[in-house]
C-alpha cells in the first residue's frame, strides 16, 4: 500500500480482521487516500459489537489562495473594481465560480483569458480577494476520509458513534450500543499509541 507506514487490524477473529484489512486497503487505495494516512490502528470485537479506527494524518499541502497564483490590485482610477492578472489560469473556473457565488455574475467580467475584473469596493475588498481560498485540499482530502471510514469501513448498523478528526489525526468508535467509557478511552489510548510510534 503505497505511502502508508503501518496498518493493524486487532480482532479476536483473525478471518474477520483479515477481511475488514483488505477492505479497508481497497477503500483507501479507491479514494486515493493512501498518502494521507501515516499509521493506522482497528480494533472491532464482534461480540462486543465495537469498532475502533484510529490513524495519523500526512496531509501536508496548504490551501491555495488567489494570491498564489495571480496579481490582485485596484482597477482603473476612479472605477469601484478590482483587477485579478492570473499569472497561472489552472484555477480559473474555481475561481470564477467563487466571485460569482461573492459578487454575483453581473460584478465579474472577463475581458482577456488572463484579466479578470470584479465591480466592488477596491478599498474593502482587495486585500480579502488576495486571501480568498480557491482550493482547500485538505478539507477534500478530509471530506474523502470521512467518507470513507463512516460509509463503507465501519460496519453497516454501527449508528452510534463517537468520533475526532483534525489534521493531524481521525480517530472513530462505533457500536450497535451505546457506547461504553472504556471503549472510548482504548480508542484515545490507540490514538496515543500512533502518534509515539510515530514520532519514535
Amino acid at each position: 500500500m503505497e505511502q502508508l507506514d503501518t496498518i493493524t487490524v486487532e480482532c479476536a477473529d483473525a478471518v474477520g480482521a483479515k477481511a475488514t484489512r483488505i477492505l479497508i486497503q481497497d477503500n483507501l487505495a479507491d479514494l486515493s487516500l493512501n498518502r494521507a494516512i501515516g499509521r493506522l490502528k482497528v480494533f472491532m470485537d464482534p461480540v462486543e459489537s465495537v469498532f475502533i479506527f484510529a490513524a495519523t494524518l500526512r496531509l501536508g499541502t496548504p490551501a491555495i489562495k488567489l494570491k498564489d497564483f495571480a496579481r490582485v490590485e485596484m482597477g482603473s482610477l476612479g472605477r469601484d473594481e478590482v483587477r485579478i492578472e492570473l499569472e497561472r489560469e489552472v484555477y480559473t473556473v474555481k475561481l470564477l465560480n467563487k466571485l460569482w457565488e461573492r459578487y454575483g455574475k453581473e460584478n465579474v467580467e472577463q475581458p482577456d483569458k488572463k484579466v479578470i475584473v470584479v465591480k466592488t469596493d477596491p478599498v474593502k475588498e482587495v486585500d480579502a480577494l488576495r486571501e480568498l481560498v480557491i482550493e482547500e485540499r485538505q478539507q477534500e482530502i478530509l471530506d474523502r476520509l470521512i467518507d470513507a471510514i463512516a460509509l463503507r469501513i465501519i460496519p453497516e448498523g454501527f449508528r452510534v458513534r463517537k468520533h475526532e478528526l483534525s489534521t493531524s489525526h481521525v480517530l472513530f468508535v462505533a457500536s450497535e450500543d451505546t457506547l461504553k467509557p472504556e471503549w472510548i478511552k482504548k480508542g484515545k489510548d490507540m490514538m496515543d499509541t500512533l502518534r509515539r510510534e510515530e514520532n519514535a
